[in-house]
């Protein structure tokens, strides 16, 4: 046998089983609005409101708006791996479904395969026992005892559904805590000043340096970019520094001359959350270790201040707790 004649004899097979999976794939709309409604129901524990819409895009959502459950939309594309309606047909292929589904921040690291897993066992099935169409009580029988014979892995799912919920709660409230401890920048670089001179030999000191960016027009206006840069010095080596926000200077619309001008209290983004300047100051840890140490102190304070807050400290506690 030549190569083509080999060629073509693949072809043909391969032809041919793509015609089978189509046979074995399709649905009328009602009977995949019931897959997906029982089996996300049964994993997701919570009611789900499925659909096909006017654009053929198949929807899944749950019925609580606030819920963090995965949610689902397949566009009725239809390439041979995806979803298509037409008339009162659909076809749907098992290893693209992952593809179209949306889950939400603490299910990103499950795996979420049921739904893969149930339409390829169905196509399985419908392949051994020929049948190319399905009716809808044989569907019925089918759902009720797959979902019959995967109730451990059910059970497993929602145990780790629950656990990653749990963990993305706690997640979003430390967020929250640490968004929260805003200083006067200024006034804790200071204060790490101070600890390590008396804690180590040594004589660092603040320097601000302001510094003139670039110059650009839009035709209309003239622009100059000026930005600070504050930090730490150890004689003439810096060991800290940061740059802060930008200022633009813009000049009068009406001048003949482009006239630039630095208001310097317009270039000062004067607070910093003292969780990002301690990773900021990552590097001056390692030379000073117990820098570490006073940026416990400062932590375990501020949650001491929490316990007798709702949620939010007043921020002259906080400014007296650093200063």
């Amino acid at each position: 046998m030549s190569f083509y004649e080999e060629l073509y004899k693949v072809r043909d097979e391969y032809n041919k089983f793509q015609r089978l999976e189509q046979d074995y794939s399709s649905y009328t709309p009602l009977q995949i609005i019931m897959i997906f409604k029982t089996l996300l129901e049964n994993y997701e524990d919570e009611e789900y409101n499925v659909s096909i819409n006017e654009a053929n895009q198949l929807i899944a959502l749950p019925s609580d708006k606030n819920s963090e459950s995965l949610k689902l939309g397949i566009n009725n594309l239809y390439n041979g791996d995806t979803f298509y309606k037409s008339m009162n047909i659909v076809l749907i292929f098992p290893y693209s479904i992952n593809k179209y589904i949306n889950v939400s921040s603490f299910q990103s690291g499950m795996k979420i395969n049921y739904l893969e897993d149930f339409f390829t066992s169905l196509v399985e099935y419908r392949c051994s026992n020929g049948l190319s169409s399905i009716k809808d009580d044989k569907l019925v029988d089918i759902l009720n005892e797959y979902i019959d014979t995967k109730k451990n892995d059910i059970m497993s799912y929602q145990e780790q559904k629950k656990k990653c919920l749990d963990e993305y709660v706690e997640l979003k409230k430390e967020e929250k805590i640490r968004d929260l401890f805003n200083v006067d920048k200024y006034t804790l670089i200071n204060k790490v000043k101070d600890f390590i001179n008396e804690n180590y030999d040594t004589n660092l000191e603040i320097f601000c340096d302001v510094n003139e960016g670039r110059q650009y027009s839009d035709n209309r206006y003239y622009y100059l970019d000026y930005y600070r840069t504050i930090g730490l010095k150890d004689n003439d080596n810096i060991v800290f520094k940061i740059k802060e926000l930008s200022y633009t200077a813009k000049d009068d619309e009406d001048a003949y001359q482009p006239i630039f001008c630095y208001r310097e209290s317009d270039c000062v983004d004067s607070n910093i959350n003292v969780y990002y300047l301690e990773y900021l100051m990552r590097n001056l840890s390692i030379k000073y270790p117990k820098l570490d140490g006073y940026f416990c102190v400062l932590d375990e304070k501020y949650r001491e201040l929490l316990k007798n807050s709702s949620d939010v400290v007043d921020s002259e506690k906080i400014k007296k707790l650093v200063g």
